[in-house]
């Protein structure tokens, strides 16, 4: 029993560029990605973003409020100052 497609079993051109596209696909199987796989990553990704952003925006806010309590505090001393009477 001969393996080749020519006349006499032996292989042709044909037979061994089909070995070698076989031969890289199967190099290739770990990193070709279906669309499924595309889709989870795609979807993962996402979620981690939006975690991200979650945290950050609430660490915004916990700034703004800090902020806003000092601002208080200057103004309430400022507004303190003005009260008092002019010692000049």
């Amino acid at each position: 029993m001969r393996l080749g497609s020519g006349d006499n079993g032996e292989f042709t051109f044909l037979d061994t560029i089909s070995l070698i596209s076989f031969m890289v696909g199967i190099m290739n199987l770990d990193e070709n990605l279906t669309q499924g796989d595309k889709q989870e990553l795609m979807e993962e990704l996402s979620r981690k973003a939006d975690l991200l952003l979650s945290e950050i925006h609430t660490h915004l806010e916990e700034q703004d409020a800090k902020i806003d309590k000092i601002l208080r505090r200057l103004n309430h001393e400022e507004n303190r100052e003005d009260d008092r009477p002019y010692q000049g």
